[in-house]
């Protein structure tokens, strides 16, 4: 299996569980009961800043993933792999994981290089499709 493919399985596996320390950081701050309810809002309650940062980082994670899924198929599907793609898909899951990391941290600096890493890996796997 390519190593684009790989890839996107990985960072597939990761974002079926980053939602894990959004959970704990609700559980901890509005309670089991309210894990397992229709989630109305709690007055006087409100995440843990680490939280917060994580969800905000699921969040953007959620926003972005979709056009690195679309850019490794279609390049597979037209085998367009080479080491250029292996590279750039080897950066963007490293600086997902990275960015979601050091934003829970709250890492504001390394933030923004990381995801501007992914940013620029990912542009690069798009454009790859059309050149």
């Amino acid at each position: 299996m390519a190593f684009e493919y790989k890839s996107l399985a990985f960072l597939t596996i990761f974002f079926l569980f980053a939602w894990v320390p959004v959970s704990f950081g609700k559980w901890r701050a509005f309670g089991l009961g309210w894990i397992g309810s229709n989630r109305v809002p709690v007055s006087g309650k409100e995440l843990e800043p680490w939280a917060a940062r994580c969800e905000r980082a699921y969040n953007n994670l959620k926003d972005y993933f979709p056009g690195f899924i679309v850019a490794i198929l279609i390049l597979g599907m037209n085998n367009r792999f080479d080491e250029g793609t292996k590279l750039a898909a080897g950066a963007y899951v490293a600086a997902r994981l990275g960015h979601y990391l050091v934003y829970g941290f709250g890492i504001v600096s390394l933030r923004a290089v990381l995801f501007s890493l992914g940013l620029f890996a990912n542009v690069y796997l798009l454009l790859k499709i059309f050149i």
